[in-house]
């Protein structure tokens, strides 16, 4: 039986299955009949007739509809105690909820997978390229329709998962009212936080009296501001950039082609145009030569120079120069001094041609010209091995200076005297593994494409096409009448370039210049026969470049915040589950103006509402009443100023504007 200071035990109650507020009586109807009126007729159920007026009948009072509630078994302290209702009955009580979820989680998921597939497609690819992952044609050309489409759908996610985190933020006012006083102002601020409210977050956060409080209010800020990050993440996941990119690409390797055994003859016929024309392309712009780093390497570089990465196999020209002083003997005839110089080359026309007959010694000699101007023949070489060539080149300024040259008085036209050095060339041809990296690139060495090789370089024999280069400073200028030919020292680029004029040009050198003539024209004459049409295999060469498209690191960014919105309402999930339980709370419920409503029935709230509404002229004089949720002290749940734990084991009364202690 209650106990309640309400129970009328003259009044005995039949519960319905029905609500509380329809709860009828067996005996002494609540109306009270007036001297002319008769009795109302009663229903099979005791039910009173709803033709029943007001003047019949009256309403019951606060305190009966207490009375009459306190046996239903969902009600505080019934017996036995109700199942405690938490995440599954107010997921049911509240659909938008778990729906929202679903929407937020697939919107995000498709932004973040369409946004990372596309980074991985490249927007631009080289024509050489014969494997590239392309976007298509109409992802390109409206990329930035693509991107606000996507900025939509990942908005439209954001807030949805935001809107589940409030939601749970909103469910901790419960708890946090039965931990902390609050007054109607700041607990006004509190919700509106918890419904994306910024402007109110600093007016909540001054009201902050426990932990949990900030913590929770925090997580709500945060889970407001991670959707206004939508735009900006995929805006700059979408900017395209240079980003690494291996791709697959065909290289065309071929032979030497040079069938031709050097010889230095009269006329020479080493001239070659091609290796003329890329030498004083590079000699008189440096920046025009590509990769000239691996100068030393049997590759097309033309072709290479765009690859980016790579690695492969190759042949690597080993080649060591050294100079020094040298006299030039003047060849003398009849008694005249002639316009040539003597050699100890012993391989000339006749002797290549097979003929039984003895060379005349003067087919070794080279003719000038007699200009004051730089000139280079070869003296003499050696075939060190297989794959190893040595020879010795003669640079002579006339009129000129060469750094540590040895001058020689030459009788020729207006040339006085001659300045001149002898450099041994080294070269040695062996296979290698090149590798070139890009800064910020990588490019496997494993599975190397065969770029040249010594064994398929040449029809002929290896030294003897190491000669060819070792010779090289001989091809890389004009010949005139069969003479050698001549340089002058560029003013631009400090380089020799072949002269081709009748005015004398600058005729410095240093021994530096003279090496790097030697190294640049040994790397034209590779770059002009690896290119040869002549026979040719095809490599798939593997290549690390740095192309137009969007960087998938990028990409990966936008899986932040969606996870910073779902880990921040799992913790405060978590946190409400395990504070109901401990604080007593029966339900778990939003505070929306139902449950508010609900939650003010307490005699405290009654009359100082009762009161304000009086002051019908007045805006509401509640902001400062200090509210705390649990028990008061007439039995009701809800908000009042001094209230007992719903768990029964504390009590807290607060006056003046403060908490009591808890008893």
């Amino acid at each position: 039986m209650s106990t309640s200071p309400y129970y009328n035990p003259s009044l005995n109650r039949s519960r319905s299955h029905r609500s509380i507020f329809r709860e009828e009586f067996d005996s002494e109807p609540l109306y009270h009949p007036s001297p002319q009126s008769k009795p109302p007729k009663m229903g099979p159920y005791h039910h009173t007739s709803i033709n029943m007026t007001r003047s019949t009948m009256s309403s019951p009072t606060p305190r009966e509809v207490r009375r009459l509630a306190s046996d239903h078994d969902f009600i505080y302290q019934a017996s036995p105690r109700p199942k405690q209702l938490g995440w599954w009955a107010f997921l049911a009580a509240n659909l938008s909820i778990p729906a929202a979820m679903c929407i937020g989680t697939i919107f995000s998921i498709v932004a973040i997978v369409y946004t990372n597939s596309t980074s991985k497609q490249v927007l631009d690819c080289p024509a050489w390229a014969t494997s590239c992952p392309r976007a298509d044609d109409w992802t390109i050309d409206h990329l930035g329709t693509v991107q606000g489409i996507i900025t939509l759908l990942f908005l439209i996610g954001l807030v949805a998962l935001a809107y589940v985190a409030l939601a749970v933020c909103e469910v901790a006012v419960w708890p946090l009212l039965s931990r902390q006083v609050f007054t109607i102002s700041e607990l006004e601020a509190y919700l509106s936080t918890t419904r994306g409210s910024i402007l109110s977050a600093p007016r909540a956060l001054m009201a902050t009296k426990t932990v949990a409080t900030g913590v929770v209010l925090a997580c709500a800020v945060l889970v407001t501001l991670l959707p206004l990050a939508a735009a900006p993440m995929v805006g700059y996941a979408f900017t395209p950039t240079l980003v690494p990119v291996q791709l697959e690409g065909n290289y065309s390797t071929s032979n030497a082609a040079i069938t031709q055994l050097y010889a230095q003859t009269d006329p020479p016929t080493s001239v070659m145009v091609d290796v003329m024309a890329e030498y004083n392309s590079w000699a008189t712009d440096p920046s025009s030569e590509p990769l000239p780093e691996y100068r030393d390497w049997y590759t097309n570089r033309e072709t290479l120079a765009q690859r980016g990465s790579f690695s492969g196999r190759a042949i690597k020209l080993q080649t060591s120069v050294s100079c020094q002083p040298h006299p030039v003997k003047q060849r003398r005839r009849d008694g005249l001094l002639w316009n040539a110089f003597e050699t100890n080359m012993t391989r000339t026309r006749e002797s290549l041609s097979g003929k039984n007959e003895p060379a005349e010694a003067e087919s070794s000699d080279v003719w000038v010209r007699s200009l004051p101007q730089l000139t280079v023949w070869v003296d003499n070489f050696t075939f060190v091995s297989d794959h190893r060539t040595t020879a010795t080149l003669v640079f002579a300024a006339f009129n000129g200076t060469i750094q540590g040259g040895e001058w020689t008085p030459v009788i020729l036209g207006n040339t006085t005297g001659s300045s001149s050095i002898a450099c041994k060339v080294d070269i040695e041809a062996q296979d290698d593994i090149l590798t070139v990296t890009e800064p910020e690139s990588f490019a496997p060495v494993n599975d190397a494409a065969i770029l040249s090789s010594i064994d398929t370089s040449s029809n002929a024999a290896i030294n003897e096409l190491l000669l060819w280069f070792t010779v090289a400073p001989l091809l890389v200028g004009s010949s005139v009448d069969g003479t050698q030919p001549m340089f002058f020292n560029s003013t631009q680029t400090n380089t020799a370039v072949a002269y081709t004029s009748s005015t004398p040009e600058r005729n410095t050198w240093s021994i530096s210049g003279i090496e790097s003539m030697i190294r640049l024209s040994i790397g034209a004459l590779a770059q002009v026969t690896s290119t040869s049409p002549s026979s040719h295999s095809t490599q798939t060469l593997k290549s690390t470049i740095k192309s137009l498209k969007m960087d998938p690191a990028r990409s990966l960014l936008l899986i932040i915040p969606p996870l910073l919105i779902l880990a921040a309402g799992m913790a405060i999930s978590v946190w409400n589950t395990w504070v109901h339980r401990r604080e007593g709370i029966p339900v778990m419920r939003r505070a929306g103006l139902g449950e508010m409503l609900k939650s003010t029935q307490t005699r405290y709230l009654a009359e100082l509402c009762a009161t304000d509404a009086a002051k019908t002229y007045l805006p509401s004089e509640t902001g400062p009443v200090e509210v705390r949720y649990g028990v008061d002290k007439d039995g009701v749940v809800g908000l009042a100023r001094s209230v007992r734990g719903l768990n029964g084991r504390r009590r807290v009364d607060f006056q003046n504007h403060g908490a009591g202690a808890a008893a």
